[in-house]
């Protein structure tokens, strides 16, 4: 980790080059490495994530959404700077909890940490979980999978593929690092603007209860 190397993945179901090219400038590492996959619901996230794993060139692997705007400038050198300045860190993101007690992991607010931006194209707004922590980090149990990166050489889980679709990638990756001793911190000095606004669904609540019954000896999780 001497330069800015990155690898950044993303899912979309139609791969849109505008966007490409904003992620390639907010990001600004010299050493970028984009894995964008096309995939219209033939593979689940678990799946595109653990094919990431394997053949990303880079340590650093951001996944994120196809539907965020990047609004701090040189966002990848801060990231690779917080993984530098916090060596003991595997998983790092921005928006969480450190009270997970169901797989909604919203259910605490007080224990939620993050900000993120939001705008449902008619107006925007702040989701302010937790307040400003300059360029610190705080620990967290697990990750919103909106924007998250890994170290891959200090995770020891990868993305459980008996969660199919595109929910629960992210918990169901985070608890079990988790709980065999990966830290997971949350960063508020890289700020996104998300383009759409959360739904659950039905394979929601599926996945929700699949996860609850995997590890329903480990509720609550608190750091």
């Amino acid at each position: 980790m001497d330069t800015f190397s990155i690898t950044i993945a993303f899912s979309t179901r139609k791969i849109n080059q505008e966007y490409v090219e904003h992620v390639k400038k907010s990001c600004a590492c010299p050493d970028l490495e984009l894995l964008v996959y096309e995939n219209n619901g033939d593979k689940s996230l678990t799946e595109i994530y653990n094919e990431v794993l394997k053949t990303a060139k880079n340590d650093i692997i951001v996944f994120c959404h196809d539907d965020l705007i990047f609004d701090t400038p040189y966002w990848g050198r801060k990231l690779v700077k917080h993984f530098k300045r916090n060596p003991d860190y595997g998983i790092i993101g921005i928006a969480g909890t450190n009270n997970l007690i169901n797989g909604r992991w919203w259910s605490l607010r007080e224990s939620m940490h993050g900000i993120v931006n939001h705008t449902d194209g008619n107006r925007k707004w702040t989701s302010m979980f937790s307040q400003p922590q300059g360029n610190k980090i705080k620990q967290m149990v697990i990750l919103d999978g909106l924007f998250f990166a890994v170290d891959k050489t200090k995770i020891k889980h990868g993305f459980d593929e008996d969660f199919n679709g595109f929910h629960f990638y992210d918990l169901s990756f985070c608890i079990p690092n988790h709980l065999d001793g990966v830290k997971i911190g949350v960063i508020t000095d890289i700020m996104i603007t998300h383009l759409s606004v959360g739904m659950t669904n039905q394979k929601w609540e599926d996945n929700k209860n699949l996860l609850e019954k995997k590890y329903a000896d480990k509720f609550p999780m608190r750091i």
